[in-house]
């Protein structure tokens, strides 16, 4: 019987890692995608990126009211939604006759499938799953993410290389149905549907009752927490820099002597190096305080933006920082998924991290952008560089003053991992 309950939400970890390799392509294998686009359809470069701008935005503007839905709805549902609309999206593609029919497609099906489809609904499902394990189970799914962004290229671009580009999106987007589909079909929304507990404990732990008795608040009370934004705070500095460096690699990287091979090859080390971030994150997040972690990931994040400011010395610094960025700041994009229920509650995450990824994609919209211009404007990366750097140092101010449970709960109701408060 035991056993039992533990497959069960293991299975729904299992689920969260398929879902996040299949919405994670939508950003990773966009540059594959564009290159039929801009020989069809030839828009400026700057029109091109306007595909990832509209995905940023409208995700934004569905978060919270879709995050609040899933605290409330069925989620095996929304996933089902989630797995068609991404299957007609890009099937949707193969009938643009202008690209301005692209961006209505990213914003009327892939965007609300990115959001349906991703880390959001993945940290509902798992954390109602998992109390003690949840930094464990989190870290396995959202290893997910670096897989995706692996395995989809190549079967994208096997497809376009087999079939014209309007066939080779089609039949894309029935792999995407067939990979969706079924797994959505396999969630079970929580383990109370089933007579089970989090974990395949017997009864619930001490910590998940503190978050499932803590007061539902509104997303008012959410927005006036000053946790919450302490929180946005850490999120924002790290992911958002680490968004501004990707986008910006490839030209730095060139600019200071790297061959364009050994520029590309760079963003595959970055990426290796986030997919060890996560199995990391798997097995120390259970066993230490989450303020040790944000700590450790915060000042290895500035090591390495410290070190890109030496890119001027070749490929070994390039490299250096970029891994530093990719195993420490790789932590942080799981964290996210580890406090929300904490810290709000398991019965508010949905409400939660919807309003927190909408602060988190406002920010991410801007630096891409932000990196390039400080180039412009000064002919090196190295200022935006110092700058990311010392904003890390700075907040782990807020990391010291974060609260690490609902609000009123008592600091009691946390669970003891080693090293815990």
């Amino acid at each position: 019987m035991m056993m039992a309950r533990f497959a069960i939400g293991w299975r729904q970890v299992g689920i969260g890692f398929v879902l996040l390799a299949t919405v994670s392509m939508i950003a990773s294998c966009y540059s594959v995608i564009a290159v039929p686009l801009l020989s069809e359809f030839h828009p400026t470069r700057f029109v091109l990126g306007l595909a990832m701008l509209v995905l940023s935005g409208v995700s934004a503007l569905l978060s919270p009211f879709l995050g609040n839905l899933m605290d409330r709805s069925s989620l095996r549902w929304m996933l089902l939604l989630g797995g068609g609309l991404i299957a007609a999206g890009y099937a949707g593609l193969s009938l643009a006759t202008d690209f301005t029919h692209v961006l209505i497609v990213f914003g009327l099906f892939i965007a609300p499938a990115n959001v349906l489809l991703g880390p959001m609904a993945v940290t509902v499902l798992l954390s109602r799953w998992f109390s003690k394990r949840r930094g464990l189970a989190i870290g396995i799914a959202i290893a997910g993410v670096a897989t995706g962004s692996i395995v989809y290229p190549i079967i994208i671009q096997a497809l376009l290389n087999h079939f014209a580009w309007r066939e080779a999106f089609q039949v894309f987007g029935l792999v995407l149905l067939a990979v969706t589909i079924p797994a959505a079909l396999l969630v079970v929304n929580h383990p109370h549907d089933r007579g089970l507990h989090a974990d395949g404990a017997t009864e619930d732990s001490a910590m998940f009752k503190a978050a499932r008795d803590a007061p539902r608040i509104s997303a008012v009370e959410v927005l006036s927490d000053p946790t919450f934004w302490l929180a946005a705070a850490v999120f924002a500095v790290v992911t958002s820099g680490m968004k501004g460096m990707i986008t910006n690699l490839s030209p730095m990287a060139l600019d200071n002597g790297v061959s364009a091979t050994a520029a590309a090859g760079l963003i595959s080390v970055y990426g290796t190096a986030g997919l060890i971030a996560k199995g990391g994150f798997a097995v120390l997040s259970d066993r230490l305080n989450p303020r040790i972690l944000m700590f450790a990931s915060l000042a290895g994040f500035a090591a390495g933006m410290t070190m890109l400011t030496q890119a001027h010395f070749g490929y070994g610094a390039i490299f250096t920082g970029v891994c530093l960025i990719g195993l420490f700041g790789g932590m942080m994009v799981p964290m996210q998924s580890l406090l929300m229920p904490r810290i709000f509650g398991e019965h508010v995450v949905g409400k939660a991290y919807g309003l927190m990824s909408g602060v988190m994609l406002l920010a991410l919209m801007t630096t891409p952008s932000l990196f390039g211009y400080i180039y412009d404007v000064t002919g090196s990366y190295a200022a935006i560089f110092v700058t990311f750097a010392g904003l890390a140092l700075v907040v782990m101010l807020a990391v010291a003053a974060m609260r690490l449970y609902p609000r009123g709960a008592a600091p009691a109701g946390e669970a003891a991992p080693i090293l815990a408060e």
